[in-house]
Formats: C-alpha cells, structure tokens, sequence
C-alpha cells in the first residue's frame, strides 16, 4: 500500500470514528445505494420503549471513498434481554468499494490506539449532567477481533465520571463495501463485553441480508 493510500484509508478509518453530529444536513444517498437504514439496529431488536435520537442518512464527506453513511442513535434504551443501556449509536457507512472497505478497516486499529480516534469515539458519550465525557478520564481495553461479519474488531472503554463510572463498547464489522460502528454505553461499569458483541452480529446479520439482496 502506498503513502497516499494510506493516508486516504486513514482518514476515512478516522471519519468513521467520528460519528455525525445530529444537526448535520439532511442528506439523500447516491442513486442506487443499498438501503442503510436496514443495515443497522432496528427498534424490534432492542426492549419497546426505547428512546430514539437521531434517524437519518448524512454525507460523509468527500475525497476518502465512501458513499454514504446512516446513523440510527438511541438515548435510553434497554436490550431485548433487559441490560439497561445510557446511549446506543450506530452507524453503517458504505465505502465506494468492497477493496477500499478493507482496507479502510486496516486502520481502524491504529485509529483506536490514538488519542484522537479515542477522543472522537468517546466525544458523544453523556456523562450525565448535559456534559460530554472526557479523554483524561477514560481507560482502553485492548483492541481485539470477534470474528462477525467478515471484518470486525473490538474494544471497551470505562470512563469516570463525578456521579458514577460509566462504561462503553465498540465495534467494527465489515461485510463487503459497508462498514459498521457500535457505541455502547451503559450507565455505570462493568458493562459485559457479550452485550456489544451480541449486538455486533445483529448489525452483521443485518448487513448480510441486505447486501445478500442486491
């Protein structure tokens, strides 16, 4: 892989870390897009009652080879098991191609392991209060592979907070051209890594199904 290759699926790698802020501009998606929104979390995946955020495709951005991006974002929300959950994010971005998908995923652990790729994962997140929680007070897990989808990567973060300590999961999945990203949170630690990775292969299946279909 050359240097501009490189730096391209690095910045892409980064843009999917960075997940869409909520008053970004209405967007409609590329003609011929595989539909997003049935990629990711459905509200019948989840317990009834669940609060929902944001619900909408978003541009994302030029010159780092993806297509479109859907995000489908919960506050309160409970798993259809009964975990009590803080905040639920997800996202499904379709890369102009299944290579370039790929190798965007390459860097997805070097984007992790950075203080900026943790900063933009962790950006969202509540930590009560109206407040945003913090780097400096965030502890990583290890980056590891679940073996979902055909691609996926996981990791954990616990991140203290004035009222409680809070903790958070992430995931990656990679089926063909289209790259997932959970955010977990659950509103006080230890949250079980078998919570985010059961999610995980909901999101994988979903995204089989969809792009099974095409």
């Amino acid at each position: 892989m050359n240097h501009r290759t490189t730096r391209r699926a690095a910045a892409a790698a980064a843009a999917i870390c960075a997940l869409a802020a909520a008053s970004a501009q209405a967007y409609s998606p590329p003609k011929g897009t595989p539909n997003l929104a049935k990629m990711t979390l459905q509200p019948s995946d989840l317990a009834p009652g669940a609060t929902l955020l944001v619900n909408s495709y978003f541009d994302p951005g030029g010159g780092v080879h993806l297509r479109a991006e859907y995000d489908r974002d919960w506050g309160a929300a409970s798993t259809a098991s009964g975990v009590k959950l803080q905040q639920l994010q997800t996202q499904i971005t379709l890369a102009t191609s299944t290579a370039w998908a790929h190798t965007i995923f390459t860097q997805v652990p070097s984007i992790y392991g950075s203080s900026g790729g943790r900063g933009s994962l962790i950006d969202n997140i509540d930590a009560g209060n109206g407040s945003s929680a913090t780097l400096k007070n965030a502890r990583f897990s290890k980056l590891r592979s679940i073996g979902v989808g055909q691609q996926s990567m996981y990791g954990s973060a616990t991140i203290a907070t004035k009222a409680s300590t809070i903790a958070a999961g992430f995931a990656w999945i990679r089926v063909d051209a289209a790259i997932a990203l959970l955010v977990v949170v659950a509103p006080k630690a230890p949250l079980a890594d078998s919570v985010t990775i059961a999610l995980a292969k909901t999101v994988a299946a979903h995204m089989t199904a969809v792009l099974g279909a095409q």
